[in-house]
């Protein structure tokens, strides 16, 4: 008989992200123990040190593994599909100044299809009867993504909900109840006994009316985990398909996050799908989620531009972005198209009326905007040298270059020759120096017309071919 120390073995995980276990996996799953041969050892890869969970009541809950894993057996790769969950018109749209009409969530929803979301989240119908509009012309108009709604566990609104949907191609019903001490006291005011057998009766219910049921854990990186396990593990044995975490205000670290999935996915023996939804109020809620599906997570909430409450939710293009950049490392696949994440994101900032940041990662006015001299020259050479993925895979267009105060000879160089100009080397250089001098006062100059009107406004012959001709 092993004991836990030889089943578990003590592995010093270093500052490096990743090791190799010389030692015995132990496969939940299976529950019994194998010696990993060395194409096994060779892809074994350890993501994040494991720290204890700390509950709202300030007791460290211990973690059930010692490590948290991926594996392969043989040399042969299990890559596992993981199912985007977009949530845009719904927790999206419960960002404080947001209203939008159900025209123009269809609008939406047909963008978020047409960029391969696996599920939809309509809304939630009882909140109005503009939401319950919405809800019924996206189920009744799609027909590949999968349509859901958010639902309290009440049967009056369970059969509401599965009026709402009766048309659509497939029905899903998304549950939620807060887990947490502290929602439980001030907000449900109800014992833990009580919110598990509610729980329990209306997925009950919900079950066999829908094509899937799903339970979602609000406020889950707070709540107890013994009563957490225990209710998620309940769900499953009532008929939820689903079960998903939430870090309903944002206070999850990856390490975190991915120890949570790990003891849910052995709590209901990875019978069903373990999702998470994960908030951004420390700026984590992208990196949390990739963390989670590291650890296994099959479903991921996700919402378009991060919009969501307070701070928002993850970041669908850049979940994107990070799963498609990292593939061999992640080893998922996603039904996501790349090429249409561009135009999706422009529909929900324009029909949404948002305001996107500068630096807002991948789709921001700077993501794929250069000045400095340096990093022109060598994207004139080679765009990757300062570019992480080609912004036109991702369907976004627009200017690379802009002449300011850190400009180089290479862009201005780069600018004239796109009208057919040239200038001698000194010129060049006189021309480039007063680009210098004009941005500091005048702001950038953003393209070759404006270039060209400044050089020629500033002395410099310049002649631009156009059809060959000089004019």
């Amino acid at each position: 008989m092993r004991t836990r120390s030889e089943a578990y073995p003590r592995v010093e995980i270093p500052s490096a992200s990743r090791t190799i276990l010389r030692g015995v996996l132990r496969l939940r799953k299976r529950r019994r123990y194998i010696s990993p041969s060395s194409s096994c050892l060779e892809s074994i890869t350890f993501t994040y040190p494991v720290l204890p969970f700390k509950s709202l009541t300030g007791q460290f809950q211990q973690p059930r593994l010692d490590i948290l894993r991926t594996y392969r057996q043989g040399g042969s790769v299990f890559t596992r599909k993981v199912a985007i969950f977009d949530t845009t018109l719904r927790d999206g749209e419960q960002a404080p100044g947001i209203q939008v009409s159900p025209e123009t969530k269809l609008i939406i929803a047909r963008a978020l299809e047409d960029a391969g979301i696996d599920v939809i989240e309509a809304g939630f119908p009882v909140n109005s009867p503009s939401e319950k509009r919405s809800v019924e012309l996206i189920a009744n108009e799609l027909s590949i993504s999968e349509v859901t709604v958010l639902c309290r566990p009440i049967k009056e609104e369970i059969d509401l909900c599965r009026d709402i949907l009766r048309r659509a191609e497939r029905t899903r019903l998304h549950l939620w109840i807060a887990t947490s001490p502290i929602h439980m006291k001030y907000k449900l005011n109800m014992s833990p006994a009580k919110v598990m057998n509610k729980t329990i009766e209306a997925i009950r219910y919900a079950s066999g009316k829908f094509d899937t049921v799903q339970f979602s854990s609000e406020d889950a990186t707070r709540s107890d985990l013994d009563f957490l396990s225990g209710i998620m593990r309940e769900a499953v044995r009532a008929g939820a398909d689903v079960v998903n975490l939430a870090d309903t205000v944002g206070c999850a670290l990856p390490e975190h996050m991915a120890l949570l999935v790990t003891e849910i996915r052995s709590a209901v023996r990875d019978r069903v799908p373990v999702g998470v939804h994960c908030h951004n109020d420390l700026n984590l809620a992208t990196a949390n989620t990739l963390a989670s599906i590291r650890a296994g997570a099959k479903q991921v909430d996700v919402t378009v531009t991060g919009i969501g409450e307070r701070a928002g939710n993850a970041s669908l293009e850049q979940l994107a972005v990070a799963l498609l950049f990292h593939k061999k490392h992640f080893e998922v696949e996603t039904n996501i198209r790349p090429d249409k994440l561009g135009s999706l994101c422009d529909t929900v900032v324009r029909e949404m009326k948002l305001k996107v940041g500068l630096t807002q990662p991948l789709i921001g006015e700077n993501a794929f905007k250069h000045e400095s001299g340096i990093h022109v020259h060598g994207m004139l050479n080679n765009p990757m040298t300062y570019e992480l993925v080609d912004p036109q895979v991702l369907g976004i267009l627009g200017k690379r270059y802009i002449l300011g105060k850190h400009t180089g000879k290479a862009a201005v160089k780069h600018f004239l020759g796109k009208k057919g100009c040239t200038l001698a080397e000194h010129e060049l250089e006189k021309l480039t120096e007063m680009v210098k001098e004009y941005s500091i006062d005048n702001g950038p100059l953003e393209d070759e017309e404006a270039l060209i009107d400044f050089a020629r406004s500033n002395g410099f012959k310049l002649e631009v071919l156009t059809n060959g001709k000089v004019q």
